[in-house]
């Protein structure tokens, strides 16, 4: 197993990817984040966040078009260590 660091910079947090969240959302939530978000399926864009530093992919799709440099929290996880706006 590869250990990958996610960072919310706004919320000063830092902590280590988990394979048990489905998404960089739930993992979020679960470190006590409040985190903006509205299907949770990445239709409606409402969780993108910039992405400062990584990249992430989207291992059960979406539909939703974040805005350039921003990913969708809600159904990505991180491919590399990420640093993510929030």
């Amino acid at each position: 197993m590869i250990m990958l660091n996610v960072e919310f910079k706004k919320s000063q947090l830092i902590v280590d990817w988990d394979d048990r969240y489905d998404s960089l959302l739930e993992l979020g939530e679960a470190k006590g984040l409040d985190l903006d978000f509205g299907c949770r399926q990445g239709n409606c864009t409402a969780c993108q966040q910039p992405i400062l530093k990584g990249s992430v992919e989207y291992p059960r799709g979406h539909s939703g078009v974040p805005d350039d440099g921003n990913e969708l929290l809600c159904c990505s996880v991180p491919k590399e260590d990420l640093v993510i706006e929030a």
